[in-house]
């Protein structure tokens, strides 16, 4: 249920105003029916201030272009993954959600928030890197656009994990 509150917090929040007054914008966000007041007592204040203190909000903030919770639905077999054969040739469909994408000049940039309860960056890395991969060549397919970089924000750890590169 955390994670659900959070998810929502970050897909409805003005940002500029959450990262001046993250209370005063959970309370905005209850008053619009957008979270519940057990959702948003649910939060932790400091984490969502560490977040909007990080140097990955101030990249998000001078972005070109910031989408939040971008729906998919692609055939597997048009994201041309030579590497992963066994999505070769299927007609399966994967459909998704983005937590964030932002565009920069030299490309797209992937943002998924996590909020496990983890010791360390690697278990995360390890845990999603495949979702990823998935969503990466996704948002290059849809946009036409080189994906640069694909970050997991860790709330439980309050620091931004960049996932290695693909070619995408």
């Amino acid at each position: 249920e955390k994670g659900t509150a959070l998810h929502a917090f970050l897909q409805y929040a003005d940002f500029e105003a959450a990262a001046r007054d993250p209370a005063g914008e959970q309370q905005r966000l209850v008053a619009d029916g957008h979270l519940t007041r057990r959702q948003a007592d649910s939060l932790d204040p400091n984490r969502i201030r560490v977040f909007f203190a990080s140097p990955l909000y101030e990249r998000i903030r001078q972005a070109e272009h910031v989408w939040r919770e971008r729906k998919f639905l692609v055939r597997i077999s048009d994201l041309e993954l030579p590497d992963e054969p066994q999505y070769t040739g299927t007609n399966a469909m994967l459909s998704g959600i983005m937590d964030l994408v932002f565009e920069e000049p030299d490309g797209l940039v992937l943002v998924d928030y996590k909020t496990d309860y983890v010791q360390g960056g690697e278990i995360l890395t390890e845990r999603y890197q495949r979702q990823l991969l998935l969503y990466r060549h996704t948002l290059a397919l849809l946009h036409s656009k080189p994906v640069k970089e694909t970050i997991l924000y860790s709330f439980h750890l309050n620091k931004a994990i960049s996932l290695p590169e693909t070619d995408t």
